[in-house]
């Protein structure tokens, strides 16, 4: 059985015991293309002069800072979240033990999402997302994959409307990339994030999830397939000065696979909507799109308290063992819910997966040989 700890940062300083003993349970929510939102459980009381506990204590006033991070056996220290308090709900109650803080922290995309305007950029998606990035003194560096520029002249100049955030959403959506903030190396250090989908090659060192056997560490794997939802898209482009076009097909052997096979069902065919292809090379706007609907398995469970090794975290790959021969394999985790208490660490997942295993390339049985 592994054990789990954790250490908090309260305004970029570690806890003192005595701090890090006035936190009950924590849950942490992480999901793609989301901010990273927690809550922290604080019993209070009320002193003998009438004071309750959060009225003075600077750690557990609003926009204070505070970090999570945690370790399972001698692994590294991996951070949850790292951002300000946004939020502060008490419950106060007549009977003692009963009252309660909760305290809701975001990640610092929190800055990101404050004051909408109409901005005008310059450059490629991804220099957009630096410029935009670099605006936020809260964020410290930048992870930015590269993306294509457009291929007309025209769509140079970008003009997005609403936070900085939204527009981050925007460039992302079209590119079928995400835009987020995650947690830096150390305290304060956000990184703010522009970044395409994983390798499915790529390896997170995360522990299998295993869902029967001798080294079983998850409860459930509960999947959903939807059956012909892999597409392609076409469009074509008009060019009103000397009346050319520019017609694009998405390939589909070009989408990278987290499986042998392609999901189930024959492919379905797709226009573009009007203006999908604005700002974009048109062969990446049907791409994008095909990328985006390949994703037509899904599934979500609860690995074992104490049974599982690894800390799960968004946009990293996943292997799954002992379910059967068509759904075992390599997928992405879309989001995770962390739950902490005093006696346990849990970790609740969705995932989702573009492609099938081969299977056992056998004929199914018509009676099964044993249960287990």
């Amino acid at each position: 059985m592994s054990y789990a700890q954790y250490r908090l940062y309260l305004n970029d300083v570690m806890a003192t015991a005595d701090q890090l003993s006035s936190f009950e349970d924590i849950t942490i929510e992480q999901e793609m293309d989301k901010a990273c939102q927690g809550k922290f459980q604080v019993p209070i009381c009320v002193s003998q002069t009438g004071v309750w506990d959060g009225e003075t204590e600077a750690f557990l006033q609003g926009m204070s800072r505070i970090r999570l991070e945690i370790q399972i056996q001698s692994g590294a220290w991996v951070p949850l979240i790292d951002g300000p308090i946004i939020n502060i709900e008490g419950d106060n109650f007549y009977q003692p033990g009963q009252s309660m803080l909760t305290l809701v922290v975001s990640d610092d995309s929190f800055y990101l999402h404050r004051d909408e305007t109409v901005s005008s950029f310059q450059g490629s998606d991804d220099q957009i997302a630096l410029q935009i990035y670099d605006q936020v003194p809260e964020i410290a560096s930048t992870d930015v994959d590269a993306a294509p520029a457009p291929s007309n002249p025209a769509f140079d100049t970008t003009v997005l409307r609403g936070t900085q955030m939204e527009c981050l959403q925007q460039l992302a959506t079209r590119q079928h990339m995400h835009a987020f903030v995650r947690c830096g190396d150390s305290p304060g250090q956000s990184v703010g994030c522009f970044k395409l989908d994983p390798d499915p090659a790529q390896d997170f060192g995360l522990s299998p999830m295993v869902l029967v056997g001798n080294g079983a560490n998850i409860f459930s794997f509960k999947t959903k397939t939807t059956v012909g939802q892999m597409a392609t898209f076409q469009s074509e482009r008009v060019d009103l000065n000397d009346r050319s076009t520019d017609a694009r097909t998405s390939d589909l052997g070009d989408i990278n696979l987290q499986g042998t096979n392609p999901p189930p069902g024959p492919s379905i065919q797709r226009l573009l909507k009007p203006g999908q292809t604005d700002a974009l090379t048109l062969a990446r706007a049907v791409q994008a799109e095909s990328e985006r609907a390949a994703y037509a398995l899904s599934a979500d469970g609860e690995v074992m308290k104490g049974g599982y090794g690894s800390v799960l975290q968004p946009y990293q790959y996943v292997q799954v063992l002992g379910a059967n021969g068509t759904i075992s394999g390599t997928w992405l985790i879309r989001q995770v819910t962390h739950t902490l208490t005093r006696n346990s660490y849990g970790q609740s997942f969705q995932v989702m997966r573009n492609a099938q295993s081969a299977g056992t390339n056998g004929p199914l049985p018509q009676v099964p040989s044993s249960v287990f």
